[in-house]
């Protein structure tokens, strides 16, 4: 596809997969509405973008924040062509300790916000006639990992609203994608509640936004990141008890952390 005179939102472009996203997006000469949380790393990725960026400050959680995108990036270029919707926080921490509160924004963040995003961009592609959506899930999405269970859940949410869009939208001219994304090298490794089990090889940013763009050239409905992740989701789908204990193995819950959630339990409900 040609890039030049398209206008596609990206969110959270801060670091890692966002940050790749904007700048390829940038190199393609497309014109950009970027956001994310942090004022500093944004307008970093804003300047190396170029001029035709425009660079929101905000949390996607916010609604009224993220309808503002899509109004933004018609009044400063006309016109909306791209939707990646990116940004999204983790939530490893042992279930006993998770929070009401915790489990809202997460669910904010991961699921609400882009789905809020692709009805408010469905309107002017819908008027254009042409319109891509890609949203950024994960493997967790397809298969649950330990201690992820609200991740997890916002991440399958995702996968299956985006599913579900492909055939709302069919023949609209409205493409979506899913990018089930597996372990790559970005900060979120660095913000978990606990320490992750999780030693083996990451991926870079690039190889996710290269996914991105093959979605959108090719019309593609989804993609693996890496590829060969779908072997271990036919596992759980072809042996579900087998997948949950190799998943035990690999992070079990310490026998420790339950005694004290039940310590706890038996205190407030003698």
């Amino acid at each position: 596809m040609d890039y030049h005179g398209r206008t596609a939102i990206i969110t959270g472009v801060s670091s890692g997969i966002g940050r790749q996203l904007a700048l390829d997006f940038a190199a393609r000469g497309a014109s950009l509405v970027v956001c994310a949380r942090r004022a500093e790393p944004l307008a970093e990725v804003a300047r190396a973008c170029g001029p035709n960026v425009e660079a929101l400050v905000g949390d996607v959680a916010d609604r009224a924040f993220t309808d503002g995108l899509v109004t933004r990036a018609l009044a400063r270029f006309g016109r909306l062509d791209v939707v990646v919707n990116n940004a999204g926080i983790s939530k490893h921490k042992q279930l006993y300790d998770v929070t009401p509160d915790e489990i809202e924004y997460v669910m904010r963040v991961n699921f609400l916000a882009p789905a809020w995003l692709t009805l408010a961009a469905m309107r002017p592609m819908l008027a254009r006639g042409e319109g891509w959506i890609v949203n950024v899930s994960s493997v967790a999405g397809k298969l649950p990992p330990p201690r992820e269970a609200v991740y997890a859940a916002s991440k399958f949410a995702l996968t299956g609203f985006t599913e579900g869009c492909g055939l709302d939208l069919a023949g609209s001219g409205i493409h979506t994608a899913v990018i089930h994304v597996g372990p790559i090298d970005t900060e979120i490794w660095q913000k978990t509640d606990e320490p992750t089990a999780f030693q083996g090889r990451k991926l870079p940013p690039s190889a996710v936004s290269a996914a991105v763009f093959d979605c959108i050239a090719r019309r593609r409905h989804e993609a693996w990141v890496p590829w060969t992740m779908r072997f271990a989701w036919l596992l759980r789908v072809l042996a579900p008890g087998m997948f949950r204990a190799g998943a035990a193995r690999f992070d079990p819950v310490p026998p420790a952390v339950i005694e004290r959630a039940r310590v706890s339990a038996r205190s407030a409900h003698p």
